[in-house]
């Protein structure tokens, strides 16, 4: 089975990636020797957690969190999925696909934060720095990016995409019946 063709300009081939999530693996082992919990957030970080969990080389354990928006215009999170491991006293390493506004990544911390986690940094695949709203700091970030639309490798449009190898930058006009 053939990934779909994409209109768009290629930002990272799947090899890039490999290097990428490898180097954000080994410092994620680097900065955490004891051990870490991994928390992914549904559905966009799935193939970064996949493929950063075979890079930290101490005791790790996985979980995911699933977010979805409400109130009026989504303006709100809830949780969809709940975390099974209890982070109280744990080092913690959020994993996400893309951090944009800072408001999902900024929620999250301050959960686990108030859960007990010991430490809550935040891994990013991509960075888009032009869409913040608040002041977040990522501890490991694989691409920093301008406002693309991009998708591929967990990002997707209308949850199509995801199953890219690679991350594409193109226009959601594009996509659309495609």
């Amino acid at each position: 089975m053939r990934a779909p063709a994409v209109s768009g300009r290629t930002l990272l081939q799947a090899d890039e990636l490999r290097a990428i999530v490898e180097q954000m693996g080994r410092a994620i082992a680097r900065d955490h020797p004891e051990g870490v919990v991994l928390v992914g957030i549904l559905k966009g970080s799935v193939c970064l957690v996949a493929d950063l969990v075979r890079h930290i080389a101490t005791p790790c354990s996985v979980d995911f969190l699933g977010l979805m928006p409400y109130g009026a215009g989504g303006t709100r999170i809830a949780l969809s999925k709940d975390l099974d491991v209890d982070v109280s006293g744990l080092d913690v390493v959020i994993a996400v696909d893309i951090v944009d506004s800072g408001l999902t990544v900024s929620y999250v911390r301050r959960l686990l934060t108030e859960r007990g986690a010991r430490s809550a940094d935040i891994c990013a695949l991509v960075d888009r720095k032009p869409n913040r709203l608040l002041p977040i700091d990522l501890r490991y970030v694989g691409l920093s990016i301008g406002n693309e639309y991009i998708i591929g490798y967990g990002l997707d449009f209308e949850e199509r995409y995801r199953n890219i190898p690679s991350l594409f930058a193109t226009e959601p006009d594009a996509l659309r019946g495609a």
